[in-house]
């Protein structure tokens, strides 16, 4: 078993240059991000409504 103290092994061959990498995101991409996922929920929502007001429709027919 593997404790916190010992990496899995993938990360364990990884060069210390790779694991001390962490990217920082522009504001331009976070606000680009945030968006993209906004038109996701309404696309989602958009669907979801779709789906049931078609399957409620069939049930009444």
């Amino acid at each position: 078993m593997r404790t916190p103290s010992q990496p899995h092994g993938f990360r364990a061959n990884l060069a210390p240059s790779i694991l001390n990498v962490t990217p920082v995101d522009e504001p331009e991409v976070l606000a680009r991000r945030k968006r993209a996922q906004r038109n996701e929920d309404v696309r989602l929502f958009l669907l979801s409504f779709t789906a049931f007001f078609v399957a409620i429709t069939s049930f009444i027919w």
